[in-house]
């Protein structure tokens, strides 16, 4: 009885080893894997990357979920969106001529700049000649809170295509 039993687990080990060991190419078939491996080349740091058919589809998956997070705003379309993040700090920039975008300094000390898309109100003022819109001076130093996101344009910003990503402001506050 006991050597039926060890066999049995001795087949189940086997088994489950076989559906860790199969390929990508196997999991997902080649037109698929190959498209999957195309995307980890593409983003991989790795100078000899998991991004090949022959491995696990998890493990080039991981890569990709890897090489995404260390490329943040630069990433293609295909990664997974950063998420949001709240941003302490002071306005200390901004202005555009189509597009108006801020820059806080983070009491990290790390400057950001995001594109406001309708969330920093009559903020700016004609500069230039009337040829650029800068932040108005009174709100330089200004502490503010803010919600900021990366995302892909669709269509907000004049002239990236819509796939680019950009850090968005989803909400900006002023601090008292």
């Amino acid at each position: 009885m006991q050597i039926n039993k060890f066999i049995i687990s001795l087949a189940f080990l086997a088994l489950a080893g076989n559906a860790a060991a199969m390929s990508c190419d196997q999991q997902l078939g080649k037109a698929k894997a190959a498209e999957l491996v195309k995307q980890c080349k593409n983003v991989s740091p790795a100078t000899r990357p998991p991004c090949n058919a022959a491995n696990s589809c998890e493990l080039i998956t991981d890569e990709i979920k890897r090489g995404c997070k260390i490329l943040g705003d630069d990433a293609p379309a295909y990664c997974p969106p950063a998420p949001t993040v709240l941003v302490k700090g002071k306005l200390v920039d901004g202005g555009g001529n189509d597009d108006m975008s801020v820059t806080i300094l983070s009491e990290q000390g790390k400057k950001i700049r995001a594109y406001c898309v309708g969330q920093c109100g009559d903020w700016f003022v004609e500069a230039a000649g009337g040829e650029y819109q800068a932040l108005n001076p009174k709100l330089k130093g200004k502490p503010v809170t803010a919600t900021i996101a990366t995302e892909r344009n669709a269509g907000r910003i004049a002239g990236p295509g819509d796939d680019e990503r950009f850090k968005f402001v989803k909400s900006i506050a002023f601090i008292k």
